[in-house]
């Protein structure tokens, strides 16, 4: 087999890997009315009897057991039932600290150990790792249990972003990378948007009388093919930083070039900021300070990350990510709740998985191509644009009815997710490649943190406000303070 078609093939396994990995980590907000009825945990709530014929919209007016059941009947089954609604406090922490305390501490730790070792092998024991926790979720019988799983799926995958990226980069050429990148993180769309087929269709079989548990046993099977598909199709590539260094002591000890005057005239050299030149690998990445080459430590971690516009960039990606978060942890909770009587079926599926993929390849082919004629502010350029693109759509997903809503959502997915990959390609061209792994841990570890934990604040917005008001807040006005700051990010590099 062709080395470009091995190169292709195993982006594709690393991305399903990555499917797998956000599948599991997104289905708790798909199920979490029925776990939580199971499970009895969470806020009670009026909410439509889904043995009554019609879905009421009427329940969500009752505050309490007796005026949920001092509504109407039909016939003689009540439209409404007081029971958990699978929101409150501890979904929240169950969907945002349980998980993200311990995949942002262990991304770090992680994202170390693939610096020193062999990344192939530390994703694979991440995927399995992930793999043992989400088919045990399916056996999960109190609430606690469900936190210690969510823990364990948070440490499964901490791994793959830092250490798959890292081997992406090194996989190939820069030219290529934010393409690459953006393929990746397609996994991000196709394992929430399949969240909702999986989480919705499966649950609602009921295979065995077991309901949302054969969610998690199927993703969890899934997660077995992806772990096969690591050993046996994944190869660990050369590190770009130990190839160019080799390359670049070749061509200055070889005798092809004299001086580095010479060496900078090679169709192999580029400019950086601070010097003239910089001989760069065939890669495409600089040798010398470099985008990826350089010194390791703890040192070089820190110095590299402490730069202002690397801080800018964490603040913009930090607010970015909880507009992302405080969206999908609650995307089939509100529409549950204010649309009842409306079957999501595959829209939100289709919207997030057409949409996310179509922003994710046009962001990456869009920077590829405008970073040759303007350089790496381009990228910044686009994160800026693309979220103030989304925020007007992001807003329409909140003011429409359903199905007018999940054209908003399409539209705010193409113009958002953009970003990811090219955030990604911002980051491996800004930190040196002898940390890379170490420094997008550390990225993640505080992106994560925030993204992550933040969306809790939710349901005190929600009781000081609405539940719709606390999401507008979060979700379009997120996107808005993020173009703010990745613009502003623009003039610091």
């Amino acid at each position: 087999m062709p080395d470009t078609v091995k190169t292709w093939l195993g982006l594709i396994v690393l991305a399903y890997v990555y499917v797998v990995g956000e599948l599991s980590h997104f289905l708790l907000g798909i199920v979490s009315r029925p776990m939580s009825q199971d499970l009895h945990y969470g806020d009670r709530a009026c909410l439509p009897n889904p043995e009554a014929p019609q879905q009421s919209s009427a329940c969500i007016t009752a505050t309490n057991a007796t005026a949920c059941a001092a509504l109407e009947q039909q016939g003689n089954i009540s439209s409404c039932t007081w029971d958990y609604s699978g929101l409150g406090l501890q979904y929240q922490v169950l969907a945002g600290p349980a998980f993200v305390a311990v995949f942002t501490t262990a991304g770090v730790i992680i994202g170390v150990i693939a610096d020193k070792f062999n990344r192939k092998i530390v994703v694979t024991i991440c995927c399995a790792v992930l793999t043992v926790a989400t088919g045990l979720t399916g056996a999960a019988m109190s609430y606690w249990q469900l936190v210690i799983l969510r823990m364990t799926m948070g440490a499964g995958e901490s791994g793959f972003s830092p250490a798959c990226s890292s081997m992406i980069s090194d996989m190939f050429p820069e030219a290529k990378r934010a393409l690459a990148l953006g393929i990746f993180n397609w996994g991000i769309y196709f394992g929430y948007g399949l969240s909702y087929a999986v989480g919705n269709f499966i649950t609602a079989a009921d295979i065995a009388g077991m309901g949302w548990r054969w969610s998690y046993i199927v993703t969890g099977g899934m997660g077995i093919v992806a772990t096969l598909c690591l050993i046996f199709v994944v190869k660990e590539p050369k590190r770009n930083s130990l190839f160019e260094a080799e390359y670049i002591a070749n061509k200055q000890g070889n005798g092809d070039a004299e001086s580095e005057n010479e060496i900078c005239s090679t169709e192999f050299s580029r400019k950086t900021d601070g010097s003239d030149c910089a001989v760069t690998s065939p890669t495409g990445s600089a040798g010398r300070e470099g985008l990826v080459g350089g010194q390791t430590g703890l040192k070089e971690v820190l110095k590299s990350l402490a730069r202002p516009a690397m801080m800018m960039l964490a603040f913009a990606a930090c607010i970015r990510h909880t507009a992302g978060f405080s969206w999908a942890y609650n995307t089939q909770l509100y529409f549950i709740t204010y649309y009842p009587d409306f079957n999501l079926g595959l829209w939100v599926t289709g919207a997030s998985i057409i949409g996310g993929s179509l922003g994710v390849a046009v962001g990456g082919f869009v920077s590829d191509k405008l970073v040759k004629r303007i350089g790496l502010r381009a990228r910044l350029y686009v994160l800026a644009g693309s979220q103030l693109l989304a925020m007007p759509f992001a807003a329409g997903v909140l003011y429409f009815p359903p199905p007018a809503a999940f054209f908003m959502l399409l539209g705010a997915y193409i113009f958002a997710e953009m970003w990811f990959g090219v955030l990604f390609a911002v980051l491996l061209e800004l930190v040196p490649g002898a940390v890379q792994s170490t420094a997008l841990a550390v990225f993640l570890f505080v992106m994560n943190n925030v993204g992550g934990n933040l969306p809790v604040v939710v349901d005190p917005l929600s009781d000081l406000l609405s539940y719709r008001a606390a999401l507008y807040i979060m979700y379009p006005g997120g996107y808005l303070a993020s173009a703010v700051f990745f613009c502003l990010t623009s003039f610091l590099i």
